[in-house]
């Protein structure tokens, strides 16, 4: 992945000026001319648009992200100011008179720590594919590495991701009991009074559904918790239902990568097909964990190659992962299980903050 700062124009005079700024902050940046480039504009650690692009950006249906800037060269127009809105603009500025500001907001993005966090979005091919014990998984392996993890249940009908780690009876605010948050939410307020668990150095907050059945997440509020956890520098792992729906699609479109969860069998590399035209849509990067045994022998590499994705991880059978369940996840620490390799090997190929 690109961390670096990004500056988006199409103005060589505007571009002039924002490279001898980042000259200045000593840092090196990316340039585009397009503003509709997801990818970019997803793995950025900072961003720097022309205020002239902010119209086209907003047309592009580019997801809201921390860390935008619009920068202007003459006085803004009155209609800027709505457009920055709806696209998430954190602050506007003219260039004649900020460059000391955009310098440090240049130098700032690159000193690494709170701002640095990552968002994995893990789901399934089919029912039954194991996403949702896969992102506990997921998430006790980064909490072992003394990482701040954020574990976030967007399927109300499944068991609960609070269930799947053996801690559905800690107290703690669910999503219902979520006030919806407007601009910035405090992640270690949002951890505190959020169930959890501790995990060697690290620790997993949970934010999942309660037992009342239905409830429909407010899409905005999924964006402000992703938002905390970013800044935080905290590893989000967001287990999503396969159907498609606003809260998914927004998930997916601020993700750094999705991890699509398979059996390896045909029904499932059917089913895995088009959940992979939807995720393909949205240009979200996405990757491959195959779970086994294949019962007509078909082998993971195949079903990476016929889905055109990157193969993670295989795991094989473990049926003591059915009787962890009744207890909770928690606690099993072996490395040589298939479960744990897994999820051990997606945070290692893919590294979080690096490209896979």
């Amino acid at each position: 992945m690109n961390d670096r700062p990004l500056i988006i124009t199409d103005n060589e005079y505007v571009l002039d000026d924002l490279l001898r700024v980042a000259a200045a902050a000593g840092v090196e940046v990316s340039h585009s001319r397009d503003p509709a480039s997801r990818g970019l504009w997803r793995s950025a650690s900072v961003v720097l648009i022309d205020a002239t692009l902010v119209g086209a950006a907003v047309r592009a249906g580019l997801a809201r992200r921390p860390g935008v800037v619009a920068v202007a060269s003459t006085e803004p127009g009155s209609g800027l100011w709505e457009m920055c809105v709806r696209l998430g603009v954190e602050r506007t500025v003219l260039l004649e008179n900020s460059e000391e500001l955009l310098v440090g907001v240049l130098s700032d993005a690159v000193a690494g720590g709170p701002g640095d966090g990552r968002c994995v979005a893990v789901l399934g091919a089919c029912g039954g594919a194991g996403a949702s014990v896969f992102a506990g998984a997921l998430a006790l392996a980064a909490a072992r590495r003394a990482g701040q993890v954020l574990l976030v249940d967007c399927d109300p009908w499944g068991a609960g991701l609070d269930v799947i780690l053996g801690i559905e009876d800690s107290p703690g605010l669910r999503w219902p009991d979520l006030a919806a948050p407007s601009g910035r939410l405090q992640i270690d307020e949002l951890q505190r009074a959020l169930p959890g668990v501790d995990v060697g150095a690290g620790r997993i907050a949970v934010l999942c559904h309660d037992l009342q059945p239905g409830f429909e997440i407010p899409g905005p509020v999924v964006e402000v918790v992703l938002d905390a956890g970013r800044r935080a520098g905290a590893t989000s792992v967001v287990d999503l239902p396969r159907q498609p729906g606003p809260v998914t699609d927004r998930v997916l479109d601020r993700a750094d990568l999705a991890v699509l969860v398979t059996p390896a069998d045909v029904r499932a590399c059917w089913a895995a097909r088009r959940v992979c035209a939807r995720i393909s849509a949205l240009g979200t990067r996405t990757g491959l964990v195959v779970r086994g045994p294949s019962p007509g022998g078909m082998g993971a590499r195949e079903i990476a190659e016929v889905l055109g994705l990157p193969l993670l991880a295989t795991m094989r059978g473990d049926s003591s992962v059915a009787r962890d369940l009744e207890s909770g996840l928690v606690g099993r620490t072996d490395r040589r299980r298939p479960l744990v390799k897994a999820a051990s090997t997606v945070l290692e190929s893919v590294n979080l903050s690096g490209s896979m």
